[in-house]
C-alpha cells in the first residue's frame, strides 16, 4: 500500500498500482488501516499485573523493568527445571515469516525444543497430508488452468487480491469453476458449479470422486504407472466408496459426484485442485487431505501446468538456527509433542501446551512467553484453556491489545503495528510456474505509538538480556533482514528502490515436471497412495474416511440431544480471525457475532431474522444473533469466528468447541463438525442483560 504521512501522522492510505497481485487494489482491512494504527484501545506501556491473575489490575513499568523481569525469570526457571520447561507461543501477525524464526533461533538458543502456534488449526495439519503423499506443498497454477476446482476455498473473503484476483481473472478467461463448500459462499456465487458438502464429509467426498475415477479409468496411467507407489492396494481400498454409498455420508448426490468426477478427469492434466483451510478443523482432516493429495496425482496434476506445482526453491538464510535444535535432540532433550509427523514441520501444537501445562507430562511447564496470539480465544473449549493458564508460574504477553490471553498474563508489554518497523514479505504471486517468491519491504513510516516495541526488538533485547546476544549481533531490523537476504545478493535499500517487490522468476522449463529428473521428496521416491510412513507410526496407510469424533453419526444419543452440526470457521471479509474487530467503520458492518440458520430450520424452532438466541453444544452455550440464509443446509448452522477480545461485548465461539477428542495424527481439533442446538432467547431484557455483563467482566483498572 502507499502511505501518506504529514509531520509524523499517516494521512491516507491507498493501493500500490504496481503491486504484482493487488495491481493496486485494497481490501476492507487496508482501507481502515489508519484507524489499526491508532486505535484508541491500543497498550502503549508495559504493564506488570499487581492483583491476582484475571483481576485486570496492572501498574506501569518501564521496558527497562520489564524485559528485567522476563529475563530473571525465563534463566530462573532455566536453571531449576531445565530451559525446556519455557514455551514461547507465536500467533499469526504482520511480519510472519521471519518473525517466526527469530521466535524459534531465541529458543533453540535458550536450549528449548518448545516452539507453538495456532498452526493446528491452518495449515500444518493440511501440509502432513501433502508432504507424506507427494513430498511438499503445491502452489495453484490458476494462469494455465483449464479448470479451478475451490475445496473449502473462499478467497473472495479470505485472499482476494491475490488469489481471488487470480481466479477472477481466470473466469473472465473463460475457465470454469467448481466450488465445494457447506456454505454457498461469496466464492460459490462466481463459481459455475456448487456442491454443498456435509461438514467433516470431505474425505468421504474425495473418495467417492476417486472411485468413478478409477472404475471409469479416467486415471492417468502413465503416470501413475511410472510415479505411484501403492496403486493396487489403493484400487482395493477405494471399491467400497462408491459415489451411492458416498452420498448418504456426504448429503452429495451420486450424480453431482460422478459429474464432478468426471469434469475434472476429463479437463487434466490441466486442473488446479485447491484445498483450503476449510479442510482444517475437524477431527479427520490429515487422512482427508491425502485423498485430495491422490486426486491430484492421479489425474496426472502435480507439477504440471496448469495444476498444481511445486515451488522451487529460492536461497534465502535460514534464521531458525535449527542445528542448535538438533543438538539439543543429540543430548535427549525432547519436546512436549506428542505427534512425531507434526513437530518436524512447525514445532509443538497449541493443544500439545495445554496438556503438558495441565498434566506435567512429559515435564512441567513453568513459564510462557505469548506473541501476538490470542490463544485463550483461538483454541477449543476456551473456558478450560483460562483455568489452565491460570495455574502457570510466569506468562509474559507482547501484543498490540489487552487480549484475554494478556489479561491473564504476569507482564503485558506493548507491540507495534505492521506501520511502526521494517519487515519483509514473502508471497507468490501470479504465474507460480515463473514468478516463484516475491521479496516485498514493509516500510517503517510512522514512529512507534507510545512505547511500543516491534516484534524482532523484543526478541533481539530479550536475548541480550538472558546472554544470548552473539546469536542476535543486529542492531535494528535493517541489519537482520540483510542478514536473511544476502544469499539472494539483495538489501533492504535495493527492496526499497522496488515498492512492487523484487520477484524471483524461471523459465517453464525449469518448473514443470521435476520428479521427472529428481523424483519425489518422499521415503520411496514416487507418490504415496500407501504410506508406509503412516504404517510406522501406526496410522491407517490408506486415507479411510473416519466421521468426525462428534459428526451427526457418531452418536445417536447426542445426535438426538443435539440434532445440528455446528461449524464455527465462518470468516467475515472486515476481519481476521480475532484482529480488526475494535476498529468503527468494520464494527459498524458487523456490531455482534451471529449464526448462520437456514430459513427452513429457524421456522422449526420459532426464530426470526435477528433475534438474539443460544448455539448450545455439550461444553456451553453462547447468546448471539440469529442470520436466516439459505447458504447452509437446514441441518448446518455456522457461527462467526473470533468475537471476545478488548471492548467486544460477543461471547467467543470457542466456548462451544471441544477440546478432548482430536485428529490423531495433527492434534487438530473438530472446531467445523461438531453437534449443537439452538434456541430462541426468550426476553429482550435478557439478551441485555448478558451484553452488559460480557461489557462488566472486560473492565480493567490501571493503578
Amino acid at each position: 500500500m502507499q502511505v501518506y504521512v504529514d509531520k509524523g501522522k499517516i494521512t491516507k492510505i491507498a493501493g500500490l498500482p504496481s503491486h504484482r497481485s493487488s495491481k493496486g487494489r485494497l481490501c476492507i482491512k487496508g482501507l481502515s488501516a489508519i484507524e489499526y494504527e491508532y486505535d484508541s484501545h491500543r497498550l502503549t506501556k508495559p504493564l506488570i499485573r499487581v492483583g491476582k491473575r484475571g483481576e485486570g489490575c496492572w501498574k506501569e513499568i518501564t521496558w527497562k523493568e520489564a524485559l528485567d523481569i522476563v529475563a530473571s525469570k525465563l534463566l530462573t526457571y532455566k536453571a531449576k527445571y531445565g530451559a525446556e520447561s519455557v514455551v514461547w507461543h507465536r500467533g499469526q501477525a504482520s511480519g510472519w515469516g521471519s518473525n517466526w524464526s527469530y521466535a524459534q533461533r531465541f529458543m533453540y538458543a535458550f536450549g528449548s525444543p518448545n516452539v507453538a502456534s495456532v498452526d493446528h488449526l491452518c495449515y500444518t495439519p493440511r501440509t502432513i497430508g501433502h508432504k507424506y503423499t507427494y513430498g511438499d506443498q503445491l502452489l495453484p497454477d490458476y494462469e494455465n488452468a483449464k479448470l479451478i476446482v475451490l475445496w473449502g476455498f473462499n478467497p473472495f473473503e479470505t485472499s482476494l487480491n491475490n488469489h481471488g484476483r487470480r481466479i477472477e481473472d481466470a473466469i473472465k478467461r473463460g475457465v470454469t469453476v467448481v466450488v465445494i463448500d457447506p456454505r454457498f459462499n461469496k466464492t460459490a456465487s462466481k463459481a459455475d458449479l456448487f456442491i454443498q458438502v456435509r461438514p467433516g464429509a470431505d474425505g468421504a467426498l474425495a473418495l467417492g470422486i476417486l472411485n468413478y475415477i478409477v472404475k471409469e479409468e479416467l486415471y492417468n496411467k502413465g503416470f501413475v504407472d511410472n510415479w505411484v507407489y501403492g496403486f493396487d492396494k489403493f484400487k482395493a481400498f477405494i471399491d467400497e466408496y462408491s459415489p451411492e454409498r458416498v452420498s448418504e455420508i456426504t448429503w452429495v448426490s451420486a450424480d453431482e459426484i460422478r459429474k464432478v468426477a468426471r469434469l475434472y478427469a476429463t479437463n487434466s492434466p490441466g486442473a488446479v485442485l485447491e484445498d483450503g483451510n476449510g479442510i482444517d478443523q475437524h477431527t479427520n482432516v490429515v487422512q482427508t487431505t491425502r485423498a485430495l493429495a491422490i486426486l491430484k496425482a492421479i489425474t496426472g496434476n502435480v507439477d504440471a501446468q496448469g495444476g498444481n506445482v511445486f515451488a522451487l526453491p529460492v536461497k534465502i538464510r535460514d534464521l531458525t538456527l535449527h542445528k542448535k535444535l538438533e543438538e539439543l535432540q543429540k543430548k535427549g532433550v525432547k519436546s512436549i509433542s506428542t505427534h512425531p509427523l507434526y513437530y518436524p514441520l512447525w514445532g509443538v501444537s497449541t493443544p500439545e501446551v495445554l496438556d503438558a501445562i495441565d498434566t506435567g507430562k512429559p515435564y512441567p511447564v513453568k513459564a510462557l512467553i505469548v506473541q501476538s496470539s490470542s490463544l485463550t480465544t483461538a483454541v477449543s473449549n476456551t473456558p478450560k484453556v483460562k483455568e489452565k493458564l491460570k495455574t502457570l508460574d510466569f506468562i509474559a504477553v507482547h501484543d498490540l491489545y489487552l487480549t484475554p490471553t494478556a489479561e491473564l498474563a504476569d507482564i503485558v508489554l506493548p507491540a507495534s503495528t505492521f506501520f511502526e518497523y521494517p519487515h519483509i514479505r514473502r508471497e507468490s504471486y501470479g504465474n507460480p510456474s515463473v514468478d516463484t517468491l516475491t521479496l516485498t519491504l514493509a516500510n517503517k513510516v510512522v514512529e512507534p505509538l507510545g512505547e511500543c516495541l516491534s516484534d524482532p526488538k523484543f526478541i533481539f533485547e530479550l536475548a541480550r538480556r538472558v546472554g544470548l546476544g552473539r546469536y542476535f549481533p543486529w542492531k535494528n531490523e535493517d541489519e537482520a533482514i540483510n542478514y536473511e537476504i544476502e544469499p539472494l545478493g539483495l538489501t533492504v535499500e535495493e527492496l526499497r528502490k522496488h515498492p512492487e517487490g523484487i520477484t524471483i522468476t524461471f523459465s517453464p522449463q525449469q518448473v514443470y515436471r521435476k520428479y521427472e529428473k529428481q523424483g519425489f521428496r518422499t521415503s520411496t521416491g514416487k507418490v504415496e497412495f500407501y504410506s508406509e510412513t503412516f504404517k510406522k507410526h501406526g496410522y491407517n496407510p490408506l486415507p479411510e474416511f473416519k466421521e468426525p469424533a462428534e459428526g451427526l453419526y457418531a452418536s445417536k444419543a447426542a445426535s438426538k440431544e443435539y440434532p445440528l452440526v455446528c461449524g464455527t470457521g465462518l470468516k467475515l471479509a472486515e476481519f481476521t480471525n480475532s484482529r480488526f474487530r475494535t476498529l468503527p467503520s468494520l464494527r459498524r458492518i458487523h456490531p455482534n457475532p451471529f449464526v448462520e440458520i437456514n430459513p427452513l430450520t429457524a421456522k422449526e424452532i420459532g426464530v426470526k431474522n435477528k433475534d438474539w438466541v443460544f448455539v448450545e453444544s455439550p461444553r456451553g452455550k453462547i447468546m448471539i444473533k440469529a442470520k436466516l440464509t439459505r447458504a447452509v443446509h437446514p441441518k448446518v448452522v455456522m457461527v462467526t469466528h473470533g468475537w471476545n477480545q478488548i471492548c467486544e461485548d460477543g461471547q467467543t465461539d470457542n466456548n462451544l468447541t471441544d477440546d478432548i477428542q482430536r485428529c490423531p495424527i495433527s492434534a487438530a481439533t473438530g472446531n467445523r463438525s461438531f453437534l449443537c442446538k439452538v434456541y430462541k432467547v426468550q426476553t429482550k431484557k435478557s439478551a441485555k442483560k448478558r451484553k452488559k455483563k460480557n461489557l462488566d467482566e472486560k473492565k480493567e483498572c490501571l493503578i
